[in-house]
């Protein structure tokens, strides 16, 4: 997704109004209860989940979604792993990954986590990203958010919304002094969590954490470099830390908890290698920074594992750069020293499609989904295959599946309108169409789909009720849209 930075101001604006008004518009005084004893809440966790599927619709509107089913499916993997060791009750997790070079992460109700693709960049272990999600999976099991709405019960309704649009805003916006409702500014002191949640979050991500298998020092190791990257931006404070402050007690507290345990053999597994690989490709300038970077590994190589991580590098930078016998002989040499990594072999699958090799894609995408079911990368690349050869049956069929794992994924919803309108089934199209529009926050142009649909429909009683139904979901947010403007 392109932009340049005033649409992106805009988008951040609009985002922000947009989420207060639709917060005003769902709840009402009479579903807020007595605020005493601390296991009481503002919202229910149900009206939080809600809450974060429209913070998510929004949030797609405002920032660049990094679109990578292989980096989308190991972060939902990382999340899901330390979401087992946490104390949340609501697993319906959902990770937005966001086209970012710089360190963020952040949570929001409704168990949305949200990565920035720099935080894995620039993360030199996989224990660190962990330490980080943890981090904010602890801010989620805590309830962090209604707690902050419940500290502050001397306010009115109104006010107590604004905090929570701000806190759940602020991870996702570079300006803190941005988050503005009405005619007053949103303090510092409500951008962030207090510095009791914070230290909860970082007790409780830690311990999780450790029992996730990650390195206990994993913590303190990201803390220093958070550290050292924001004394190399000089004013430019780093995005993490003006919702996360790095005081000196948080580093002592985290450099204290990793001296009780003992020091164990920790290492970053394949799959965050490669992964991490796949980002310092998409960031690099031009292909051929990354394929200098990853010749010069390829030298240094002193491991058969050192060897896959510097071919597989190479291997995407080489096929980047339109040098795709190249990326083929790259990937190959790396699974000749892994034939079982999926990451390496959807790996070959890419450079097959990329170099326009597509029977040969073809037959890998068939055999790697025969043996991993409704694999989204698989899954997405194979449709990709299906595409060009013109079954766009087979296409619709496989992509169907995954919506049914994946609803709330809108690439899937992309592309499925895509395949069954070069396959003449219009209705699908346009209902495709409008769930695509609808989960990335366009409302009215959800509706348009499904009148058309509805057209189309004619006495099909069972379907026009469904995409009635569709409808009136869009209401609230079209008149949420129509009040902020």
């Amino acid at each position: 997704m392109k932009r340049n930075s005033s649409k992106s101001i805009i988008y951040k604006l609009r985002i922000q109004w947009l989420f207060l008004v639709l917060c005003t518009s769902l709840f009402s005084e009479d579903e807020l209860p007595v605020i005493g004893d601390s296991s009481s809440s503002v919202i229910s966790i149900a009206s939080e989940y809600n809450l974060g599927r429209l913070y998510m619709a929004q949030l797609r509107r405002a920032l660049p979604e990094y679109i990578d089913p292989v980096i989308q499916d190991y972060s939902e993997h990382l999340v899901y792993r330390l979401s087992e060791f946490s104390e949340l009750t609501d697993r319906r997790l959902e990770i937005a990954l966001i086209d970012e070079k710089s360190i963020n992460a952040f949570a929001a109700p409704g168990g949305i986590v949200g990565i920035n693709a720099g935080l894995i960049f620039h993360a030199e272990t996989e224990g660190q990203v962990a330490s980080v999600l943890s981090h904010e999976l602890a801010h989620l099991s805590q309830r962090h958010f209604a707690r902050r709405m419940q500290r502050q019960k001397d306010r009115s309704l109104a006010n107590s919304l604004m905090i929570l649009a701000s806190i759940a805003l602020a991870g996702a916006t570079s300006n803190p002094n941005a988050l503005l409702v009405g005619q007053q500014a949103i303090t510092q002191q409500n951008l962030s969590f207090s510095r009791g949640d914070e230290q909860e979050a970082d007790r409780i991500g830690f311990r999780n954490m450790v029992a996730a298998g990650f390195d206990p020092k994993s913590t303190s190791y990201m803390f220093e470099k958070l550290q050292s990257l924001s004394r190399l931006s000089g004013s430019n404070e780093l995005e993490f830390l003006r919702s996360h402050p790095l005081t000196k007690n948080r580093i002592a507290d985290a450099q204290s908890r990793a001296q009780g345990f003992e020091k164990g053999n920790y290492r970053n597994s394949l799959d965050y290698d490669l992964v991490r690989n796949r980002t310092i490709v998409h960031f690099s300038d031009v292909p051929r920074q990354a394929v200098t970077i990853f010749k010069k590994e390829l030298r240094e190589a002193k491991t058969d594992r050192d060897l896959i991580e510097a071919r597989y590098g190479l291997a995407l930078a080489n096929s980047k750069d339109k040098k795709h016998t190249l990326a083929l002989e790259n990937i190959r040499e790396a699974l000749n020293l892994d034939s079982e990594n999926l990451i390496l072999q959807i790996g070959l699958l890419e450079m097959h499609i990329a170099a326009e090799n597509f029977f040969e894609a073809e037959a890998l995408a068939a055999s790697l989904l025969s043996t991993n079911p409704n694999n989204y990368p698989i899954t997405m690349l194979y449709n990709q295959v299906l595409m060009n050869k013109g079954d766009y049956e087979t296409g619709e069929e496989i992509l169907r599946k995954l919506t049914l794992i994946r609803p709330q994924d809108p690439q899937i919803w992309y592309w499925l309108a895509e395949v069954q309108g070069l396959d003449k089934n219009i209705i699908g199209l346009h209902l495709s169409r409008a769930e695509y529009f609808f989960l990335t926050g366009s409302y009215e142009t959800s509706i348009k789909h499904l009148r058309m649909a509805m057209e189309l429909a004619g006495n099909n009683f069972q379907l026009t009720e469904t995409i009635h139904n569709k409808i009136e979901r869009s209401h609230k947010s079209i008149e949420a849209l129509k009040s902020v403007s």
